[in-house]
């Protein structure tokens, strides 16, 4: 199984972590609740497991326009 994070708001790959990487408790995997998994993880046929998390130059324009947090998704 290959972890992939990608931005939630404009897409980009953030990182990969290959099998051989994995540590899943050191990732957090366990302190996740079921419900959070099913929100933030989506499960691919390849293997793959993409979750979803903020890059760093979209966290920066939300840390400039703090009202965008209100908002699911603000770039379109």
């Amino acid at each position: 199984m290959t972890l992939l994070y990608t931005c939630k708001h404009c897409g980009t790959e953030i990182g990969k972590l290959r099998p051989q990487m994995l540590d899943l408790e050191k990732i957090g995997w366990n302190v996740l609740s079921t419900e959070e998994k099913n929100k933030l993880m989506n499960y691919q046929q390849n293997q793959t497991v993409t979750l979803q998390s903020i890059c760093e130059d979209c966290q920066h324009l939300l840390d400039q326009n703090p009202q965008y947090h209100e908002l699911d998704y603000f770039i379109q």
